[in-house]
């Protein structure tokens, strides 16, 4: 008798995925948060819904950098475009290192 075909199990999953996600600072792809250009803490003071706060995909690391870098006003104020932001001198040493490094929420910001 012959191997009979077996089916691939259930379990197993397909090899093709979606795209990942491509953080907005650093570039680096995979799992990432949605990042409140506004706090929405700040937001909500203005009397803006959550809803209605723009969000950008952001990696943990970076998201991490700017909540221990700049106040919830700076970011609000000064720092509410991803252009705003890039602009920023530490932000771009920071970008530079953490491109280097395995995207994980392992990665400590310093």
């Amino acid at each position: 008798m012959g191997r009979k075909e077996r089916e691939q199990a259930s379990w197993i999953e397909d090899t093709q995925t979606e795209p990942l996600d491509v953080c907005v600072l650093c570039g680096r792809e995979g799992e990432m948060t949605d990042h409140h250009l506004v706090p929405k803490s700040q937001g909500r003071r203005q009397g803006v819904k959550l809803g209605e706060i723009p969000t950008v995909k952001m990696c943990a690391a970076c998201q991490g950098f700017l909540a221990k870098t700049f106040s919830n006003a700076q970011l609000a104020n000064e720092l509410n475009t991803v252009e705003a932001i890039q602009a920023r001198e530490e932000v771009q040493k920071f970008v530079k290192w953490v491109q280097k490094q395995p995207l994980s929420r392992g990665v400590r910001v310093h």
